[in-house]
């Protein structure tokens, strides 16, 4: 019996020692969709969660609580044919990762990608095998697994996601030959293509590294030293400066900013007036988007 108790304890570390990597809440919202096969639905949603979570991404060992915590919203386009097989769909990607000594967590993406289409039968097995296209559902969410999975690693180690920026631009190349639409390498620069190939261009090392220098040299030490990690983000994001005259139109870009905007602004909301000028006016410059908080910042 003793024997047995120490067997299964063992299993118990094994599993735990390499638990998956992402923890995904994936809600599918059919609304748009006349039908009355609604179970399809919720089996899409529960399938797409289980493969999120289920699949192994990397070959490092993560515990439960540093998991990657991730938020899938698919929304269903009205021409989506269940009975077909044939979904299009919006979907709401945004990846979460822990600030440390602080009680509040920060996005590190949040991206809309309208173009989704796959077929689906909730009899078909989700499986993902590097470097092989096995449905569009599949290459879909694997893409965005090792996209989120890309930003994260980088936030703790400078250029540490390359392998999975190459991993997804991998997928985008095989995926592209299939004619689905959102992959073109050719066409709409906000593409997955074109998400995947900026992290891996040279141009856009100044961008990877300021992923690491905000959040392990800014909102990490933020709590404990506010000067210095503003000092930080500040030199940062005058490099970002740098990134945007080389390359004026980025989807890159336009997600960090999307995930990160707002959040800057705040974090210099309290800084001497100088320094949120100066904050103000780059913010302006690289994201105009968001202008109306970004003026909040500058001396009335």
């Amino acid at each position: 019996m003793k024997q047995l108790l120490i067997f299964f304890l063992g299993l118990l570390i094994v599993s735990k020692n390499y638990a998956q990597e992402i923890n995904a809440t994936v809600t599918v919202n059919g609304e748009r969709v006349q039908t009355a096969e609604k179970q399809v639905i919720t089996d899409l949603q529960n399938n797409m969660q289980q493969f999120m979570n289920d699949q192994k991404w990397t070959n490092d060992k993560f515990d439960d609580v540093e998991k990657i915590k991730v938020n899938i919203l698919v929304t269903l386009g009205s021409n989506t044919d269940i009975a077909g097989q044939n979904f299009t769909a919006d979907v709401q990607i945004q990846s979460i990762r822990p600030v440390y000594g602080a009680s509040f967590e920060t996005p590190t993406l949040n991206f809309l990608d309208t173009k989704w289409q796959f077929n689906y039968n909730n009899s078909d097995r989700m499986v993902y095998s590097q470097g092989i296209y096995n449905s569009e559902i599949v290459a879909l969410m694997s893409y965005y697994a090792y996209i989120v999975l890309g930003i994260d690693y980088d936030t703790f180690s400078p250029k540490g996601g390359s392998q999975y920026f190459e991993k997804a631009l991998e997928i985008a190349n095989y995926s592209e030959q299939n004619g689905r639409a959102g992959w073109s390498a050719f066409g709409d620069k906000r593409d997955r293509y074109y998400l995947a190939r900026d992290f891996m261009d040279p141009q856009f090392e100044k961008f990877r590294a300021f992923l690491y220098t905000y959040h392990r040299q800014g909102l990490d030490i933020f709590e404990e030293n506010p000067d210095e990690a503003r000092t930080n983000i500040l030199q940062g994001l005058n490099d970002l400066k740098i990134v945007k005259k080389n390359i004026p139109i980025s989807v890159t870009m336009d997600v960090f900013f999307a995930a990160k905007g707002i959040e800057i602004a705040n974090l210099f909301a309290k800084a001497p007036q100088e320094l949120a000028d100066q904050v103000g006016r780059i913010l302006l410059e690289l994201d105009p988007t968001r202008s109306s908080q970004y003026k909040k910042l500058l001396t009335p």
